[in-house]
């Protein structure tokens, strides 16, 4: 959930030693409906993440491999900034 979101990502930043990287993969579309899953986007995650140095470097797109209808990817890769 929302709130959640920053202290997660805080926390991350904090894990990481400076030029260490965070590799995050996003499931987009709709949950299987036996689990709770937010749909967040990736541009959302990418402005999270400087907010809380951390820089992207890479945002690839990608299809889902199962062949599940309307489910898609998206891989980013952030680097924490040196002090």
């Amino acid at each position: 959930p929302e709130p959640s979101r920053p202290p997660a990502m805080r926390r991350l930043h904090d894990l990481l030693a400076p030029g260490g990287r965070l590799f995050l993969t996003l499931r987009h579309g709709p949950p299987p409906e036996d689990r709770q899953m937010y749909d967040i986007p990736a541009h959302e995650t990418v402005a999270l993440a400087a907010q809380h140095g951390l820089r992207p470097l890479q945002h690839a797109k990608d299809i889902d491999h199962l062949a599940r209808d309307h489910v898609h990817w998206s891989s980013l890769t952030f680097e924490k900034d040196h002090p």
